[in-house]
């Protein structure tokens, strides 16, 4: 019988960035942070899709602030333990979150996970 390896308690980070320049410095600063995988996937906010492709919405753009924007999605698994620098990290370089459209951070705890590379320490 194998011995099993001791449990990490892991967290999937989901952020939306707006801009790819603030998207690279949150990646640069994941890697100082010992935070090592990262998936980026290209986002369209419901305020895009529909203003260019619902036309009876098109004229409603302007209700939905930054809705025009391509934005990206960040997932990354990480450990609970670095969950509040990364979320540190994201503010400052995106500020709080407070502004409307300016994207959106969370985390949920992962109960099941294959695949996952070491992280590099």
């Amino acid at each position: 019988m194998s011995e099993e390896a001791p449990k990490r308690e892991l967290e999937l980070l989901f952020c939306v960035v707006k801009d790819y320049r603030q998207r690279d410095m949150i990646l640069e600063g994941f890697l100082e942070l010992g935070i090592t995988g990262a998936t980026i996937v290209d986002a369209h906010g419901m305020a895009q899709v529909l203003s260019k492709d619902v036309p009876i919405f098109a004229g409603l753009s302007s209700l939905f602030p930054r809705g025009s924007s391509d934005s990206s999605l960040i997932l990354s698994v990480l450990d609970t333990g670095k969950r509040d620098d990364a979320v540190r990290l994201i503010e400052d370089v995106l500020g709080n979150f407070d502004a409307p459209g300016s994207g959106i951070l969370f985390t949920v705890k992962i109960a099941y996970v294959r695949g996952l590379a070491e992280e590099i320490h």
